[in-house]
């Protein structure tokens, strides 16, 4: 009996050998572990940012004046909780939302939001600059 040639043989693979390539956008929430907030003469940039609880926000003075980030509502401090401008100056201080001092040009001071909610705040040097923080 005569063979006849072999044929190729075609063999499949059983997972795709190109790679995938995504043409998604990007969702508009992104998920950090830090913020920057720049502090202008014209007041914080951005204004409002939305976070998930743990992140830490950081308040740039890009501004020729000094600026005094802390919590709403002028002059207590105290919307934050356990938040008060009476804790400045005292070993509670650094877990308070409050610098507790002006921040020169070129300064920066940050805060680990820790509490689900919606958290206003100002400039204590100059209470007509507010924004707030959504902590989800």
């Amino acid at each position: 009996m005569s063979r006849s040639p072999a044929s190729p043989s075609l063999e499949i693979p059983s997972t795709p050998t190109t790679p995938t390539i995504s043409t998604e956008t990007p969702s508009s929430k992104v998920t950090t572990s830090e913020v920057i907030i720049r502090i202008t003469n014209n007041g914080f940039e951005p204004k409002e940012v939305e976070i998930t609880k743990g992140t830490k926000v950081t308040w740039v003075n890009e501004s020729s004046k000094p600026s005094w980030p802390a919590s709403a509502v002028h002059p207590t401090h105290r919307v934050y909780p356990s938040s008060g401008i009476e804790k400045c100056g005292t070993p509670e201080q650094a877990k308070i939302f409050d610098v507790c001092r002006g921040l020169n040009k070129g300064e920066s001071w940050f805060f680990v939001f820790n509490e689900v909610g919606e958290w206003y705040y100002h400039d204590h040097l100059n209470p007509s600059f507010t924004g707030e923080i959504v902590v989800k």
